[in-house]
């Protein structure tokens, strides 16, 4: 078993690209990248992965690529991505990731705020964008497209799209990865060399573009130094080696997934990428992965399907889940509190896992060791519900600018409804109000061309003010409790969470998406979304027709049964805190209209400004 720990000070490289090439001479003749093609898995050598990485870096070099000059890749998470990451680290250029679910004239924006010069686009769908905006990008030389069409498992609207029916084959700007690889040549594969040695941590590695829940993105200024700062930090945490193989699902647009990819690459682990969102269980299966790094929506995902087909399954099915995931649960406290289950209890489990509980586990591959979860809060309920079946969820805590994670639950110290401790290197302060403060050597080194917004972020003794609100209980265990520019004050001076009473609202499987508003009002309302799985449900156990969405937010018989929820939820809440009207929106929330960011949450100050004279109106009632 082998693994290459950066925390080795004799192997610490000066940038992720030397870590890239010492990683790819000590594992040269093993597979670290694996995907599905034709329906069969294929792995993808480090050797094979250099040589492509080089080719393509000394084709940016050709066509004028320089040092520190800024790529922007908007792609899906693929093999693909990271080859073209690597290859502008070796290049000493800066990656600006976008995320594909950006519009054209956000895409327009960051290419201008960045100062790309180079677009690297996923399919036909992301390369749609950019030609539809390629008057505004004077400056960009070339687009470079991955994929001549879109995948199988794209939807079908998008199936039409293929890249040789968009462009005129005379227009050079426009080629393909195996065009940008031809145009290496020995002058600039010979220069790569130079350019690498010239990169030290200090050096920028990437504008991560934050989806901001208000105005514009500001580009976040990742270095080299940040970038292996937490892959020690994480290494540390995650016993990672070349016996694991990580199933990565997630946006490598999002630093979380970019993070784990390359601690994963460079720990020497396999890094599976699954076809698409649609086939994720089945390719858990197939791969059998034994780490998941996810977002708590694909948790929630399997949860609900889970539930489902017990559901469809008979009276006495149903029982027996019942029972089982009872006695996971039993099981479940005992471990948090460092015990194992004995006598009876022990029995009752081993019955319960050969005939329920072993079941999922299987479902998704039958080795994850660990589920790593970043990117949202995630309930501490679901949390134990995976735990009851023997899966461990790790749950953590960063953002973009500080280069993912700060604190992180670990396999051997963990506790639910916590982000887990510091990871090595980072301190962790509380500030007078309870705000959280980060000092790290992962801080970002600035917010591109935005000075004041930097000083405003990381203060002149080096502490970033994270804006979110939490504890430190006496073992070190972070516990978020809100964002600070969330805080509601009543106009009786009650500072409420918001996030702490909509997590209750959605605790039930009707609700999806809840808003709390109540900014200098003397009580709460709030806009709900719900659940179209769930209603659908809902409507079979009690005979309503299932129309369409639309139709049934307005219905008053589901009025009255998220009445009877929201009442529920305010039995858990203190008197200042309940709900006292609410309205169901008729259509989800989407990113295309600014509801959500890309990362899915919530836009309060768009919210609050599109369903404004909704919420007057619930204040009148």
């Amino acid at each position: 078993m082998s693994r290459t720990q950066l925390s080795d000070r004799s192997l610490t490289p000066a940038s992720v690209g030397h870590a890239f090439l010492q990683a790819a001479g000590t594992h040269a003749g093993r597979g670290l990248l694996r995907r599905c093609e034709q329906r069969a898995w294929q792995s993808l050598s480090a050797s094979r992965w250099k040589v492509a990485a080089r080719a393509c870096a000394a084709g940016l070099v050709s066509l004028g690529l320089q040092p520190q000059g800024r790529v922007l890749l908007v792609a899906d998470t693929s093999a693909e991505w990271l080859l073209m990451d690597s290859a502008v680290m070796l290049a000493a250029g800066v990656v600006v990731p976008a995320y594909t679910s950006s519009m054209s004239r956000d895409l327009a924006w960051i290419i201008a705020d960045s100062g790309a010069q180079f677009v690297v686009v996923g399919c036909p769908v992301q390369l749609d964008k950019i030609l539809r905006v390629r008057s505004q990008l004077t400056d960009v030389k070339r687009v470079i497209y991955l994929r001549d069409a879109v995948s199988e498992h794209a939807p079908q609207a998008e199936h039409q799209l293929n890249v040789q029916m968009m462009i005129n084959p005379d227009d050079e700007w426009v080629i393909s990865l195996d065009d940008l690889k031809e145009q290496a040549s020995l002058e600039t594969h010979e220069e790569l060399q130079t350019r690498l040695a010239s990169l030290d941590e200090a050096s920028p590695l990437s504008f991560v573009y934050t989806s901001g829940t208000t105005g514009r993105p500001k580009g976040v200024v990742l270095s080299h130094g940040a970038m292996l700062a937490e892959i020690r930090g994480l290494q540390d945490a995650l016993p990672l080696n070349d016996r694991d193989s990580v199933l990565l699902g997630l946006p490598l647009s999002h630093i979380f997934a970019r993070v784990v990819a390359w601690t994963s690459v460079l720990s020497g682990a396999e890094l599976v990428f699954p076809r698409g969102r649609n086939t994720l269980i089945d390719d858990l299966e197939s791969s059998a992965p034994t780490v998941w790094p996810v977002v708590p929506q694909l948790l929630q995902e399997v949860h609900k399907q889970t539930l489902d087909q017990i559901q469809r399954g008979g009276r006495i099915k149903r029982h027996l889940f019942s029972r089982a995931v009872a006695t996971g649960l039993e099981v479940s406290q005992l471990r948090q509190q460092g015990q194992q289950p004995a006598g009876g209890l022990a029995r009752r489990y081993a019955l319960a896992k050969k005939t329920v509980l072993d079941a999922l586990p299987r479902r998704l591959g039958g080795r994850l060791r660990f589920v790593v979860c970043g990117g949202a809060a995630l309930s501490p309920r679901l949390a134990e519900w995976f735990h009851a079946f023997g899966l461990q969820v790790l749950e953590g805590y960063g953002m973009t600018e500080t280069c993912a994670a700060v604190t992180l639950n670990t396999p051997q110290r963990y506790k639910f409804g916590t982000v887990g401790r510091p990871i090595a290197g980072a301190e962790i302060a509380l500030a007078e109000d309870g705000e959280i403060l980060v000092r790290s050597p992962t801080l970002m080194s600035g917010y591109h061309d935005n000075p004041k917004s930097s000083a405003r972020m990381i203060d002149k003794m080096g502490w970033l003010h994270t804006g979110d609100i939490g504890e430190i209980d006496r073992d070190g265990f972070v516990r978020i409790t809100d964002r600070k520019r969330d805080m509601i004050v009543t106009a009786g001076g009650k500072n409420i969470a918001p996030q702490n009473v909509e997590a209750q609202l959605k605790s039930h499987p009707l609700i999806a998406e809840a808003m709390v508003h109540g900014e200098g009002r003397r009580h709460l309302v709030a806009l709900l979304v719900l659940d179209e799985d769930a209603l659908r449900r809902w409507c079979e156990e009690t005979q309503t027709k299932f129309a369409s969405y639309r139709v049934l937010a307005n219905d008053p018989n589901v009025f009255r049964a998220i009445q009877q929820i929201v009442e529920q939820s305010n039995q858990r809440l203190a008197s200042y805190e309940m709900i006292r009207n609410f309205a169901i929106l008729n259509r989800p929330l989407q990113i295309a209209e600014g509801e959500l960011t890309p990362t899915g949450k919530l836009r309060r100050k768009q919210m609050f400004s599109r369903y404004a004279e909704i919420l007057e109106g619930l204040y009148e009632r």
